[in-house]
């Protein structure tokens, strides 16, 4: 694949990320049920999850080559194993539940998010900070990346310690606003290089 389609893809992939996150936001926030209730809810929205790393890999890659140099190889050999452990997570997640699967309260494949928050969130720090330092990329995603991956640090922390209002506002930040705008704000990015 060129360049330049590979971009083109991973852009489309970064939109689709955006969309999958604020699906994930309005079936995991408004159907899935602690009672476990509605298996069905709690698969597609783990589902979204695992789309969403497979997803990742195509554009952390595109963005990692963008930035370049060495923050660039980080942002790629980091993103890609946050993306594929994530990716793995909700998969699994969503296998165990529209199977009714008896699972674990701690994830075998991501303990507690440390992948899909605590990993990807710094993943967005360092892209922030190098868009901040000088790349391609509009200065102002730079800010958006910093406060996202900040966000997603918290988040972790949060589901890590059993903290659910900070997990609930963390989450809701990350889902409906910070990540879908971070990562359509990328897509454009990748379709206007």
């Amino acid at each position: 694949m060129t360049d330049a389609r590979f971009r083109r893809t991973a852009s489309w992939c970064a939109f689709g990320i955006a969309a999958l996150s604020l699906l994930y936001a309005v079936v995991f926030l408004g159907f899935v049920r602690t009672d476990a209730a509605n298996t069905t809810a709690s698969a597609l929205a783990n589902g979204f999850i695992g789309l969403s790393g497979i997803l990742a890999t195509f554009v952390v890659i595109a963005v990692g080559d963008r930035v370049d140099g060495a923050a660039g190889r980080w942002l790629r050999v980091v993103g890609v194993g946050w993306a594929l452990l994530s990716a793995a997570h909700g998969v699994s997640a969503a296998v165990s539940d529209a199977q009714g699967l008896a699972t674990s309260a701690i994830s075998a494949t991501d303990p507690r998010g440390l992948a899909t928050f605590g990993l990807a969130g710094l993943w967005s720090i360092v892209l922030g900070l190098a868009i901040r330092s000088g790349t391609s990329f509009p200065r102002g995603l730079g800010m958006v990346a910093l406060v996202d991956g900040v966000d997603l640090l918290v988040l972790f922390l949060a589901t890590a310690t059993g903290a659910g209002t900070l997990v609930l506002v963390t989450g809701g930040l990350a889902s409906v606003i910070l990540g879908p705008l971070q990562w359509a704000w990328i897509g454009r990015a990748m379709i206007e290089a």
